[in-house]
């Protein structure tokens, strides 16, 4: 028997840098958006779920403050990283 198990942290994290890029100063490229999701993703607790009813209690209990914060913190601190030192060679905007 195989279940679906899903980190809904990758969505999460993944709508708000989506949010966030005009304000994070940071090339908006794939290869830039990937690592900086990558580094916050690496530094925040996954939420995994197997069901829908717990993803929809996942998805509840993300909407805390403190919750927020921390991806906030994780996604600033790696377009800071990414800005200092971008994989590609030559400064992109998509």
């Amino acid at each position: 028997m195989s279940v679906l198990v899903k980190n809904l942290m990758e969505d999460i994290v993944d709508r708000k840098l989506d949010k966030m890029l005009p304000q994070l100063n940071v090339c908006t490229c794939d290869i830039c958006k990937t690592d900086i999701l990558c580094f916050a993703l690496n530094r925040l607790k996954p939420k995994y779920v197997s069901t829908s009813q717990g993803e929809l209690l996942s998805r509840i209990d993300s909407l805390s403050a403190t919750f927020d914060i921390a991806i906030i913190t994780e996604l600033t601190a790696g377009a800071e990283i990414v800005r200092k030192n971008p994989r590609h060679s030559v400064q992109q905007d998509s």
